[in-house]
């Protein structure tokens, strides 16, 4: 664990950090508006947000509980009416729902307790809390469906202590704060079920504790401990004096201080592995900056003090290259794959990767068309891949399984590289589902070309000149014995459709995956399918552009088409998103989304709805989904072809209330939709990223009068357009819904 990790959680109401293949990042709890909220970060990146629980008391702590084995996630935590609550997460709809366990442990506990809750080494439950008395008492489970209370007992803890229960050396330990004594212990003995009082030397602070955790260090056999006590991060190493480790912001953000600059690692056990089984329970506004840059000359104005359809399209917040130091280094070569297959006679090798394509029904590897092509409309024979990794044996490629680029298919020639790219779908269950590279549309999308006689005001390509890695297998490489390889180099040249690379190659390695770090992650970019057409070019791959993705959604039957999205409002009228079909960046064309109200009212507005990012090993509930306006011929003919007709994104801001049309893709373009996956053709919530923050999209009908809506029952055809769309934060009663 980083101590920016270890920060956060001592900040938070509660955390867990996955252990090994559990996941990565951390998980923290915090409550807001009495809702109890979880956030799972990865570096500095903020994967996801969901409401656990409502009705929470406001300074509660909440411990977070996992058992991989069993799929299984509880939250223990104190409602607002005290009374201590367990919430476990259902995988099926994607959503934390309430135990039976709060009522059948009938616990109240001090208006100020905390509490803690852990595993025990059979596999149980086991909570602690401070009573009515702001005595040290707790509750475990003993069998099924039973349990044993304990307690209260020895020591004389501050009240409102936080409390930490662990698992060290077969034994349970309770760590608490100990008036005028720091940090006070009490340690079970499984034959006598009695309670042993221990002190922490050091730990004693002239300011109060706040929160804290201990951990055992297996090499020197001491208590290491990390205290939060007025806004600093200390750590004590046994008996050693105290070290601050930097001040930590309100928001859980760590200012270091020498002792925990880079490189500096907190020795933590993450989430324990559970030894016995747990049975599944039923159950804004944004301010303008001073107008220091105005130029009194010129009378040129900064840029975000235009109105709003004179202004050009903002720029994003910069975009973070690179690989987080908490993601494993190595975990990429169980994603590349070795082909063996035959064309024209001979025995050829090639290489393929898994790439994680949310909500399909098969496992995606992507591969060169050549690896699959022999000549015209003709797959090669005998395709295997080699040793896979996850199945640790040889898998035979049959036609069925295949899916090429029409293009490439139809005229397999090197001038069609572009166009040389393919799958190999497996058919696997969805709790087995591998998922491999992650991948974001926005590094396959070329700048925006805005008409200019300016060549500085163009853009340029997030790939160019950027680091790219090259990975797979060389045709003497066995699987068994021998890992991937991987070569770097500098993109040279970024295009549509192509990348052109330094990254060494050599043949038999087509197939393999273009990837780079993005977003702290391993992150697809192109197929590399060619070496250099001449000296001193690079190395080339077929780039994942949006045409590429479009084409592999549709084989694996991914996405939504031509969809208008509704809210779920007032039973008496309809209510939809509309967005213009044309405007100009910089002009007085309007291009901000409306509310239209109607019976049912006119519907120009359709969009096709893509997943658009998704990281390695991310599961449904945190890829991102961009919403792709639909052209239609605005003279009341058919629908234009989407292969010419302009692009035009759905851009989501919470800062400024706003939903508008882009042709710029960035993060911005980026909502979760996890209901709508788990649970197609019911209503959804849309969220979209507000910093640290997600919140979801509102539609209201409050600025239409009543003369106004009677208009409407008149013609069906008719309608109201209102700017009522809002950003709210996240509850537990979810209101805010579409359809």
């Amino acid at each position: 664990m980083s101590v920016q990790d270890l920060a956060r959680s001592l900040v938070a109401a509660g955390s867990v950090k996955p252990s090994g293949d559990e996941g990565e990042g951390i998980y923290l709890l915090s409550v807001r508006d009495g809702n109890l909220v979880e956030k799972h970060w990865v570096g500095d990146s903020l994967q996801s947000e969901i409401v656990v629980a409502s009705d929470v008391r406001s300074d509660t702590s909440a411990s977070y509980l996992i058992d991989s084995e069993q799929n299984l996630r509880l939250v223990v935590f104190i409602d607002q009416d005290n009374v201590i609550q367990c919430y476990q997460y259902e995988e099926d709809i994607e959503e934390w729902e309430e135990t039976p366990l709060g009522s059948t442990w009938n616990i109240t506990t001090s208006p100020e307790s905390k509490l803690s809750a852990t595993m025990s080494l059979e596999g149980g439950i086991v909570v602690s809390y401070q009573d009515e008395t702001g005595r040290l008492a707790g509750i475990m489970s003993v069998a099924d469906n039973k349990w044993k209370s304990f307690g209260p007992l020895e020591g004389n803890p501050v009240l409102g202590t936080p409390q930490y229960l662990e698992v060290i050396d077969e034994r349970l330990h309770l760590f608490y704060v100990e008036e005028d004594a720091g940090i006070g212990y009490l340690v079970l003995d499984p034959n006598t079920d009695n309670w042993k009082v221990n002190l922490l030397k050091k730990t004693k602070f002239d300011t109060a504790i706040d929160n804290f955790s201990v951990v055992k260090d297996t090499e020197t056999g001491a208590f290491q401990t990390y205290f939060l006590s007025s806004g600093s991060l200390w750590n004590v190493d046994g008996d050693r004096e105290q070290i601050c480790l930097g001040r930590v912001e309100g928001d859980g953000k760590l200012v270091p201080s020498d002792k925990a600059q880079a490189g500096w690692r907190i020795k933590w056990r993450g989430a324990r592995k559970i030894v016995g089984p747990i049975r599944p329970l039923s159950r804004g506004t944004t301010s303008l900056r001073q107008l220091t840059d105005f130029d009194l000359e010129t009378f040129e104005l900064p840029t975000e003090c235009y109105h709003s359809t004179q202004r050009r399209d903002e720029p994003p917040e910069p975009e973070r290259f690179g690989i987080d130091l908490s993601t494993p280094p190595r975990r990429w070569e169980d994603w590349v794959v070795k082909l063996t297959f035959e064309k024209f006679g001979s025995e050829k090798h090639g290489n393929g990767f898994y790439i994680n394509v949310p909500n399909a029904t098969y496992d995606v590897i992507l591969t060169a068309g050549h690896n699959l092509v022999e000549k015209e409309l003709q797959y090669c024979s005998n395709i295997r891949i080699l040793d896979d990794p996850f199945k640790k044996d040889e898998i035979q490629v049959t036609p069925d399984m295949i899916r090429v680029c029409q293009r490439y298919f139809e005229d397999p020639d090197e001038l069609n590289a572009i166009y040389d790219y393919g799958v190999i779908l497996l058919k696997r269950d969805k709790r087995d589902r591998v998922r491999g590279f992650g991948f974001n549309l926005m590094l396959g999308l070329a700048p925006f070309r805005e008409n200019t006689d300016s060549a500085e005001d163009e853009e340029k390509d997030l790939l160019q000149d950027r680091e790219v890695y090259v990975s797979g297998y060389m045709p003497g490489d066995s699987p068994l014995d021998d890992p991937p390889r991987r070569s770097e180099g500098k993109c040279i040249r970024a295009n549509a459709h192509q990348l052109q690379y330094r990254a060494d190659t050599i043949a038999g390695m087509s197939g393999g995956p273009v990837w780079i770090g993005f977003r702290g992650v391993e992150t697809v970019v192109a197929i590399h399918n060619y070496g250099a057409e001449n000296k001193g070019q690079g190395n080339r791959g077929s780039r994942l552009n949006l045409n590429v993705w479009r084409t592999i959604f549709e084989w694996v039957g991914v996405g939504w088409h031509n969809k208008s999205l509704h809210y779920r409002g007032p039973p008496t009228y309809s209510m939809h998103l509309h967005l213009p079909q044309d405007y100009e960046l910089g002009s007085a064309t309007f291009n901000e989304g409306r509310v239209r109200i109607g019976k049912p009212g006119l519907v120009e507005t359709r969009f096709d709805i893509l997943p658009v990012a998704a990281k390695p090993k991310a599961k449904e509930l945190d890829a991102a989904y961009g919403f792709l306006l639909r052209p239609v011929d605005t003279n009341g003919g058919t629908a234009r072809s989407l292969a010419t007709s302009p692009v035009n994104w759905v851009r989501w801001d919470p800062k400024k209330d706003k939903v508008s049309l882009t042709k710029r893709f960035d993060g911005r373009c980026e909502v979760k939709i996890p209901q709508l996956i788990v649970q197609p053709g019911k209503p959804f919530a849309i969220k979209a990223q507000d910093e640290d923050n997600w919140k979801q999209v509102r539609m209201d009908i409050k600025l239409l009068d009543k003369e106004d809506l009677e208009l409407l029952e008149e013609d069906a055809q008719s309608y109201e357009d209102t700017s009522e769309i809002s950003f709210v934060s996240l509850t537990k009663d979810k209101p805010f819904r579409y359809y």
